[in-house]
């Protein structure tokens, strides 16, 4: 009797059953997918819907071994909380039953350990041209066959290192060395050690890096051989590779003690006078050590009027040896040394000294000597005047008549004295006898 109407009320039985069975105990499980570090904590929700009572719930990893964890239940719904993660972690299965019909879901947990930056050693310098051992260590990572490192030098690879064929279930540390000579180019680029933790298969990459802390090596100044000339200024540079950046320091060394000049990579000299010549040293340092480099700054002019001794203290005397010495302090001065009006002896240019040696001096080698400086900007001269001394006449034994001589062994002290007395008597009226008339 009921028609059209029961077969309809029929068929909407029909369909919201199939409905229900569709949707009825469906287990959702959040997050389906984890990428996690070792150490942190993960947790898991797993949710029966569409369950008119209460669910029962039960959590294993697929090989039926959970490690760890606490979960509360809340009639449809089960929170799973894993504390310090661990390489052992992986797949996490959540099993419901609701009104007798089981249902489960499984969570995909993939650990990854990499905790800190890459550690380098401190380099004590980097000087082109010399090879030197570099070690960069990566310590604490997992997995140990996923990671790579790159040594770089500004934006330049140098060399990529990894480890070969290696599988570990530990977390565990991985040391690159690396031998390394730079380049005149490399200098002032950043060393440095890049490490990447790279699996693409569950979307992880993760890249840490460090610079390399080294101590000055090549020192650069502007000017190899600086010169100003007198009253001009004169600018020089230095710097140095290293990192952290080496502070600078400009020191004039040839006082006491040395003299501080400039706290900055320029060294600038204004009005350049005598006194601001000389050896000046520029100190390269950071907290990992310190290089120095010398430069001789030069300044020109007319030479610095030189000087001029004797050997002797008083005038020579005849038959001496006499050595005159002409010095000067100023290197780019050529010194000459001579008698007025001849030329004695030169010496090269930069030269500190010409020494002029006169054995067995005689009366006609006195007079006026010159030193003499001279270079581009002018001459400077200093003289000395020399007095040879004549040898006083002594009267000599040999004048004595040979008669007397063989006597002097037998004959009494006062005969030789009245002998001696007469010999001279007799010599004086000879010589009185030829002195010519007026």
């Amino acid at each position: 009797m009921c028609g059209v109407k029961c077969i309809t009320f029929a068929l909407w039985i029909n369909i919201l059953r199939v409905i229900t069975e569709k949707t009825d105990f469906k287990l959702e499980l959040t997050p389906q997918k984890s990428v996690i570090h070792v150490g942190t904590d993960l947790e898991l929700t797993c949710r029966m819907n569409a369950c008119p009572v209460n669910v029962t719930f039960m959590w294993k990893s697929l090989l039926d071994n959970f490690h760890g964890g606490k979960h509360k239940d809340e009639q449809t719904v089960s929170r799973l909380l894993i504390r310090n993660i661990t390489t052992k972690h992986s797949n996490v299965v959540c099993k419901a039953s609701c009104e007798g019909k089981p249902r489960e879901n499984t969570s995909h947990i993939h650990v990854y350990s990499f905790p800190q930056d890459p550690v380098l050693s401190q380099i004590k310098s980097l000087i082109a041209n010399q090879t030197q051992q570099l070690n960069c260590t990566v310590h604490n990572v997992y997995p140990l066959e996923r990671i790579q490192v790159e040594w770089l030098r500004g934006d330049k690879t140098l060399h990529v290192d990894s480890p070969a064929d290696f599988f570990s279930d530990r977390v565990q540390s991985y040391s690159s060395v690396f031998n390394y000579t730079p380049s005149v180019s490399d200098l002032d680029k950043n060393l440095s050690c890049k490490a990447t933790l790279n699996n693409a298969e569950i979307g992880l990459e993760r890249t840490r890096n460090s610079n390399a802390e080294y101590g000055p090596g090549t020192i650069n100044i502007s000017s190899k051989k600086p010169s100003v000339k007198l009253g001009e200024d004169l600018e020089i540079t230095c710097d140095a590779d290293g990192n952290p950046k080496p502070t600078i320091l400009w020191w004039k060394e040839e006082t006491e003690p040395a003299q501080n000049e400039s706290r900055h990579e320029k060294l600038i000299i204004h009005n350049a006078s005598w006194s601001q010549a000389g050896w000046y040293r520029c100190d390269a340092s950071n907290a990992v050590g310190s290089q120095q480099m010398r430069v001789n700054v030069i300044v020109l002019g007319p030479p610095n009027i030189p000087k001029i001794q004797l050997s002797h203290r008083g005038d020579p005397k005849e038959g001496e040896n006499v050595t005159i010495l002409c010095s000067s302090d100023d290197e780019s001065a050529e010194l000459t040394l001579y008698k007025q009006s001849q030329s004695a002896a030169s010496g090269a240019l930069h030269e500190p000294a010409v020494l002029l040696n006169i054995p067995s001096v005689q009366i006609t080698d006195g007079g006026i000597y010159i030193c003499e400086a001279k270079n581009d900007f002018g001459i400077e001269r200093s003289t000395i005047n020399i007095t040879v001394e004549a040898q006083h006449n002594v009267v000599k034994a040999a004048d004595l008549p040979v008669a007397i001589l063989p006597a002097a062994g037998s004959v009494s002290l006062l005969a030789i004295a009245g002998l001696l007395i007469r010999h001279c008597r007799k010599k004086a009226r000879t010589n009185s006898n030829n002195i010519p008339l007026s």
